[in-house]
């Protein structure tokens, strides 16, 4: 019997949520303003409007961060964001952090309509 990894309770979302995944133990949410990814007991929060790029990385690139992070996720294309303020939340509190990449493997549905969402986004 498969069970399902407990989120943390993401604080009111910012615009209308547009798509939901859970893949390998990770939740992505994208809402017309943000992009929330969570694992465990981390949540990262980017507005849509600080996302400078979204692309597709190879997988060495993508293992050499996540080796790096000691996390390694599965499923899905590697991609990089990378954005000018990410939030970092977790148990121990908040963290802001500035010039960022985030790495992560989304589906290509999630993909698109987020590129399509960082193409109509006002920055």
């Amino acid at each position: 019997m498969m069970t399902l990894n407990r989120f943390p309770k993401v604080q009111t979302l910012r615009g209308e949520l547009k798509r939901s995944e859970i893949r390998s133990g990770v939740r992505y949410q994208l809402t017309t303003e943000e992009f929330i990814l969570q694992r465990s007991h981390r949540t990262y929060r980017i507005a849509l409007r600080n996302i400078l790029g979204l692309v597709e990385c190879q997988e060495d690139e993508f293992r050499g961060a996540w080796v790096r992070s000691g996390v390694l996720e599965s499923g899905g294309h590697p991609y990089k964001i990378v954005a000018t303020l990410l939030y970092l939340i977790s148990p121990a509190g908040v963290i802001e952090q500035n010039s960022v990449s985030l790495y992560t493997r989304l589906s290509p549905p999630f993909a698109k309509q987020l590129s399509h969402l960082l193409q109509t986004t006002i920055r």
